[in-house]
């Protein structure tokens, strides 16, 4: 019985953000999700991956429009 209970709070709490997730898709401009340049993340740095958004390299500054 309090497997059930437990599992039913996980499975809620999980609904509850998915459901805020799909909420904030709604109410943003033209349901885009914002992203980010390679040259925040620290893993891509070190690969010198280009961003797939912009095509900026890690070195260089991001060459998306600002929102």
């Amino acid at each position: 019985m309090q497997f059930f209970i437990i599992l039913g709070l996980i499975v809620g709490i999980l609904a509850i953000a998915l459901i805020g997730m799909a909420i904030r898709l709604f109410l943003v401009k033209n349901g885009e999700v914002r992203g980010g340049c390679a040259g925040k993340n620290p893993m891509m740095q070190e690969e010198g991956t280009a961003c797939t958004m912009c095509g900026a390299m890690p070195t260089e500054e991001c060459q998306a429009e600002p929102a």
